[in-house]
This record gives structure tokens, C-alpha cells and sequence, in this order.
């Protein structure tokens, strides 16, 4: 079991783009945790919907998505517009096994 969330604007973005890793304009947050007993690996990308769209997010780091063992947290990052990420109400990540798992979108968890 994995649980999902994500952060737009994240205060994570300056230090990727400073410290780290130089990566610029990672603006997105995503973090997987692994509730289970077992490895999970979470793809990566991932898709944003809302009642009406769908729309495939592919530009995540690292690349290949994460392997995230049991009880650890691990972090994901992309470069998203926010106004694009406020259309959506949820988020579905896909695992290595090919099961998609929907989380919802918390808005009010967004950086400012």
C-alpha cells in the first residue's frame, strides 16, 4: 500500500535548483510513502483528472520513478504550471506490478 501526496510549490524547488541536484523549475513535490510489507515501485509519471481531462504528466525526477521498501518515504519532483494543477482533483501513480493507484489532489496543501 503507498499513499500519495502532492505539494505544488514546494519549498524543496530552491534547493534542488541551488544546492543539489541543479535541477530547475521543479516546482511539484510528490511524496510516496510505502505503508505495506513489501517494496513498491512507483512509476514515473503519472496522470492528473478531473471529470471532464486527463492529462499524462511524464517529466519526473529521477527518471523510472522510485523503489520505496516498507515504512520509507521516498520524493519525486516535476515542473508543473499551477494553474494547470489547480483544474485536477486527483492524481493516479502507477506501480510496478501495472496497478494504478488514485489519490486525491489537496490543494489546500500547495506552498504560497
Amino acid at each position: 500500500m503507498i499513499e500519495i501526496t502532492l505539494i505544488i510549490n514546494s519549498d524543496v524547488e530552491e534547493v534542488l535548483a541551488f544546492k543539489c541536484c541543479n535541477l530547475f523549475d521543479q516546482n511539484l513535490e510528490i511524496r510516496v510513502t510505502n505503508t505495506g510489507g513489501e517494496p513498491v515501485a512507483v512509476s514515473g509519471y503519472f496522470d492528473l483528472e478531473n471529470e471532464t481531462e486527463r492529462k499524462r504528466i511524464v517529466n519526473v525526477y529521477p527518471p523510472g520513478g522510485v523503489v520505496v521498501k516498507p515504512g520509507d518515504l521516498a520524493s519525486m519532483y516535476s515542473s508543473l504550471d499551477p494553474d494547470l494543477f489547480a483544474r485536477f482533483n486527483s492524481a493516479v501513480f502507477f506501480d510496478g506490478a501495472g496497478g494504478a493507484h488514485r489519490f486525491p489532489v489537496n490543494h489546500d496543501q500547495t506552498r504560497k
